[in-house]
């Protein structure tokens, strides 16, 4: 063997606290580059063309509370101004960022599966080695969920047995950049945040809307909700809703070897 780490021996923290249920981490960076022809230089010369593209991913089982989740009214954490930091720690060495944004949160929900969150971040700060982002704040007790503990609510949801849910939200920003400086000097929040959600359910009673409802009666709001709960039935991993929801489409689906399936899709938003 050459020394290879395998996953017992990676650990990956934000904000000061160990992530759990991780089943995988991605980081990665992408200089934008051009090759310039000057006079008097036959083979060109390599330049910058623009700013340095660092992301980082991760994508983990949902067995404990979520950072993510965590935020004001239900709503998702960071998907503010706020930013955060991160790390990823091995053979007592650790690779990270200080100033990462969320760039997409999603939660998926289905039968006989376990609980998938997924999040992606831009980084604004030097991604290296050395830099750490664990701290002293406990981890989160575990609590796995069971299918019995998730309970989604939306339309037709009430008689008809909803077997998929799958919940995203994508925060808008923009950097400020500066002459003399490496990194942006600012990064703003884009209002609105834009939420989505696809719900699969069995069909027991339920038909489709007319195909023309939305744009002959206007925007309603619908109520759609996710909470997921541990298997002890007291504690919350996550509770989440989409604000101003719409019923944007709908797909209807019959096979020979399986029952009837509605597809709903919603999009919501707020600032």
């Amino acid at each position: 063997m050459f020394g290879t780490k395998l996953n017992y021996d990676t650990l990956l923290f934000l904000d000061g606290q160990e992530v759990s249920g991780i089943n995988s981490v991605d980081i990665s960076y992408s200089n934008s580059t051009k090759v310039v022809n000057p006079l008097g230089y036959k083979e060109g010369l390599t330049t910058v063309a623009g700013n340095v593209d660092q992301n980082f991913s991760f994508t983990r089982d949902l067995i404990s509370n979520s950072i993510l989740g965590s935020g004001i009214g239900g709503r998702p954490a960071y998907t503010g101004d706020t930013n955060l930091s991160g790390s990823i720690h091995y053979e007592g060495n650790s690779y990270g960022f200080q100033s990462g944004y969320l760039n997409n949160w999603s939660v998926n929900c289905a039968v006989g599966a376990p609980v998938k969150e997924t999040a992606t971040f831009v980084v604004y700060d030097e991604m290296r080695t050395g830099v750490s982002a664990s701290g002293s704040v406990a981890s989160p007790s575990i609590f796995i969920p069971s299918q019995g503990s998730i309970t989604a609510t939306c339309d037709n949801s009430s008689t008809n047995r909803v077997i998929g849910f799958d919940y995203s939200v994508s925060p808008r920003r923009k950097p400020y950049y500066s002459i003399g400086q490496k990194g942006p000097v600012e990064v703003k929040y884009l209002n609105p945040l834009q939420v989505n959600a696809t719900i699969q359910i069995e069909v027991d009673d339920a038909f489709m809307e007319s195909g023309r409802a939305f744009l002959e009666t206007g925007k309603s709001s619908r109520s759609v909700n996710l909470t997921i709960g541990g298997r002890d039935g007291v504690s919350t991993l996550l509770n989440t809703s989409i604000p101003n929801a719409c019923l944007v489409s709908e797909s209807l689906n019959a096979s020979s070897d399986g029952s009837l399936r509605l597809t709903l899709n919603y999009m919501g938003h707020s600032s």
